[in-house]
């Protein structure tokens, strides 16, 4: 083991030689076998391979109520990590995962970001304007001096996971100089807009944004025979992700239909309900909500009603507000007399991807075993979700039946949270490997904007430029089984029709 210092290498069991001179480079190749061209000091030289590991930092959940989706997204990860390194890393260089469990709270996403990218203090003005300036009102701003990496930094910050700790977590990063690949949230906040300033070019997206999937989603709600805004309903998390997902279906039914009605609510057209982020006990009150509301649809004319509800949540919540609602639909009371509810309520239920997608399958179909719905009904009934990745269960990609493999062999169960954790990581590789010379954080974007067509099979239009830093343009939806699989649903990709499979 070797470790830089001034000029010199010291190493463990011998001093350093004062006639030693470090060999300058520009790239591995000028380099001997066995070394590889790094940043020393600030200073080009050729240093050995095994003195090189490339430490990629990672935060998301892998404790508390949204656990699901840290461990699948940092089991993503961990694939095609042991995937690349098997294959003898990144030109000799070995990928290191830096991994920190925020539990999906804010406070301690921050936190993490703090400390994998070694963050130092200074006395100068911020670089970027999101750190002074918080991208949600009422937050504190993450630091009113600019911050700088330490010497134990990571060299970026790969897979987080969640909307309301990427908006504490990201300003950090890229306030270091640091990049913010991958998130796994597709809000608009710092990720898609211009909140960063400059800083924007550290952040590069694979996945769709929630507005696509809105979009979706009100383009499915449509060929379903939904006819009236009075006729959504968006279920949300009380916070930025939730704002997201409501954003994103209140302009996605103005670019389908149209502007909404004379009489519709300024604020809140679309209406809405929302429960407390890991506290899935906040559920029933708002599910509560939601059936005085379509009662009063009911109530209003005797016609049958094709309801569209936009959920913008994580499974937990999600299987409870479900459960909630068709229980109540369905239930043999005085409103079924009144109402026929059963009858004339067409529900349909459609998540984003964040909603962590193979867990809400598997509470549904743990809640039809003990279903006190009527026989031939299931709570997986008209249940969607909006994928970002293809459904790993048919798709016959190489990188989707290469994970299969990989998740098969680890002995680990599939799912489009690691599917999408193994699909990110495959091209933030594939960047590493199209970058030359040594690797900085300030380097970096260029050889992500310049990657070529990586040919992944992943949708029209996939790819990073210097206009765009979103990879994927695509998504698919998918509708859940009793037994708790998945059939396709829908294709839909930025500009074209929708197109459905049944």
């Amino acid at each position: 083991m070797t470790r830089w210092t001034g000029y010199c290498f010291v190493f463990a069991l011998a001093g350093c030689s004062t006639t030693f001179s470090p060999q300058p480079c520009a790239v591995d190749g000028d380099c001997d076998s066995g070394s590889v061209c790094e940043m020393r000091q600030n200073v080009p030289v050729c240093v050995p391979v095994d003195d090189a590991p490339l430490l990629i930092g990672s935060s998301s959940a892998i404790s508390g109520t949204n656990q699901a989706l840290g461990t699948g997204m940092k089991l993503g990860i961990d694939l095609a990590f042991a995937e690349q390194n098997a294959l003898g890393g990144v030109r000799g260089r070995k990928l290191q995962l830096v991994f920190r469990d925020d539990a999906y709270d804010p406070e301690l996403a921050e936190k993490a970001a703090w400390s994998l990218f070694d963050v130092q203090r200074t006395t100068e003005s911020p670089r970027c304007p999101s750190t002074a300036t918080p991208a949600v009102a009422g937050q504190m701003p993450v630091s009113t001096t600019a911050l700088v990496r330490g010497p134990d930094a990571a060299l970026a910050m790969l897979g987080p996971v969640g909307t309301p700790t990427m908006v504490r977590a990201l300003p950090v990063t890229i306030e270091t100089g640091s990049m913010y690949f991958g998130a796994f949230t597709g809000a608009n906040t710092l990720l898609r807009d211009d909140k960063a300033g400059s800083c924007k070019d550290l952040i590069f997206n694979v996945r769709a944004s929630y507005g696509q999937e809105a979009q979706s989603a009100m383009e499915l709600f449509l060929k379903k025979g939904n006819n009236s805004y009075k006729d959504l309903v968006s279920f949300d998390q009380n916070d930025s992700f939730g704002q997201a997902g409501y954003d994103g279906i209140v302009n996605a039914y103005k670019n389908t239909v149209g502007d909404f009605p004379t009489g519709a609510d300024a604020t809140t057209p679309i209406f809405r309900v929302r429960y407390t982020r890991n506290d899935d006990t906040s559920v029933p009150s708002q599910a509560v909500a939601t059936e005085s509301y379509l009662a009063s649809i009911l109530m209003a004319d005797s016609q049958t009603h094709t309801i569209g509800v936009f959920m913008t949540d994580t499974y937990g919540a999600a299987a409870t507000y479900i459960t909630h609602i068709r229980n109540w639909q369905y239930a043999n009371d005085s409103q079924q007399t009144q109402l026929n509810k059963a009858n004339r309520l067409i529900i349909h239920f459609h998540n984003v991807s964040f909603v962590g997608p193979n867990a809400l399958a598997d509470r549904l179909k743990t809640a039809n075993q003990t279903s006190t719905l009527p026989a031939s009904k299931f709570y997986t009934d008209n249940v969607t979700v909006s994928q970002v990745v293809p459904n790993y269960e048919n798709d016959s990609t190489e990188i989707v039946t290469t994970y299969n493999k990989l998740v098969a062999d680890a002995g680990q169960a599939p799912g489009f949270t690691s599917l999408e954790g193994y699909i990110a990581t495959r091209i933030f590789i594939a960047g590493l490997l199209h970058h030359e010379g040594p690797f900085t954080s300030q380097t970096l974007p260029d050889s992500f904007e310049t990657l070529p067509d990586l040919s992944l099979g992943l949708g029209a239009g996939a790819g990073f430029s210097k206009d765009s830093h979103q990879y994927l343009q695509s998504l698919w939806g998918t509708a859940i089984n009793a037994d708790g699989s998945f059939r396709n649903l829908y294709y839909w990709s930025q500009g074209r029709p929708i197109q459905f499979f049944e």
